[in-house]
């Protein structure tokens, strides 16, 4: 079996877009408010738009281990699209997405297609792949709510799956 997940998860904020990007262009900051990410470290600052930008992410799993992952901006549109290219414990690409839904609401898609690099996960990943997904979710689940405290307003909506196997689809936030 691969050791490869593509997941996504996408959440519902009564908010901007502007406010959005703004709490999403600043990975330094987002320990404030995002309970399992230990720390964020900035490497390179890139261009005027961001791209180039390199960070250091070091993610606590809530299962004993750490995930060390540099992402690296390549391709920012201002209130639409954040891409970044992983590298370290986890290789891919992830991308937020932010779209319209409602007066006053925004959709914030984040997709994360990645393969495992650590050894031992590349050996267990037939074994704990709906572990490893499982927890994925569990620390974005926390991000959306943590993202919600942060900007001062509702989250009205979670949803989750993954592309090759389903997890959860059409969980909503109570």
């Amino acid at each position: 079996m691969s050791p490869r997940f593509v997941m996504i998860s996408r959440w519902r904020l009564e908010t901007t877009r502007e406010r959005l990007w703004e709490l999403l262009i600043n990975p330094v900051d987002w320990p404030a408010w995002w309970p399992h990410l230990a720390s964020v470290n900035s490497l390179a600052s890139g261009d005027q738009d961001g791209i180039g930008s390199r960070h250091a992410f070091l993610w606590r799993s809530g299962l004993g281990y750490l995930l060390r992952i540099v992402m690296t901006t390549r391709r920012a549109e201002p209130w639409r699209e954040l891409e970044a290219a992983a590298s370290g414990d986890l290789r891919g690409i992830g991308l937020w997405v932010i779209e319209e839904a409602s007066p006053g609401a925004v959709r914030l898609t984040y997709r994360w297609d990645v393969e495992l690099s650590k050894p031992w996960m590349r050996r267990l990943a037939p074994l704990l792949r709906p572990v490893f997904a499982w927890r994925h979710f569990a620390v974005m689940a926390s991000g959306a709510q943590g993202m919600a405290r942060q900007l001062g307003c509702q989250l009205s909506g979670i949803e989750e799956w993954s592309v090759i196997s389903p997890i959860v689809e059409g969980v909503t936030a109570g």
